[in-house]
């Protein structure tokens, strides 16, 4: 009976080692850390920037499409660099057709060459080209149309 009452005790000792060493599982360790992204966004319409040369960005539709002006001289023509990215959509759309650009005075001027890829893919970018503008314009709006099902995103600068 001695041997019953000693093999019990023990039995009940080992499990209280145990629980007291063991039970706690240790928290588990992250796999991968959360990746987060800022993405700076101009809600349209765009607001208008006292600097020709800044860039801005409109988000819509899963896309992000930013431009900056690169070209403004009188009677030269104009060009805007236009970066297009998503994870979600193909970038397919024809820019010459796709873009239209207005000055102060109310004349429309057309894209006269996309000098960038053609449609496809999930990042896209070039630089878009227009005829010089008339007379002494002081801002100008770029209107990019239907891209992701966004039927317009809307930038605007003042000139210098």
């Amino acid at each position: 009976m001695q041997h019953k009452v000693l093999f019990s005790a023990l039995v009940i000792i080992g499990a209280a080692i145990l629980v007291a060493c063991g039970s706690a599982a240790p928290e588990p360790r992250p796999t991968s850390l959360p990746i987060q992204t800022v993405v700076p966004i101009t809600n349209p319409p765009a607001k208008t920037s006292n600097s020709f040369f800044e860039a801005q960005t409109v988000e819509g539709g899963s896309v992000t499409v930013e431009v900056v002006p690169r070209v403004l001289k009188l009677g030269a023509p104009l060009e805007f660099e236009i970066a297009m990215n998503t994870h979600s959509v193909d970038l397919d759309a024809d820019m010459t057709k796709s873009a239209v650009l207005s000055d102060d005075a109310g004349n429309e001027y057309t894209p006269t060459a996309w000098d960038g890829p053609s449609g496809g893919g999930h990042h896209r970018s070039g630089t878009l080209k227009f005829p010089a503008l008339k007379g002494n314009t002081k801002a100008v709006t770029l209107f990019v149309k239907n891209i992701a099902g966004v039927p317009e995103r809307v930038f605007k600068w003042q000139l210098p």
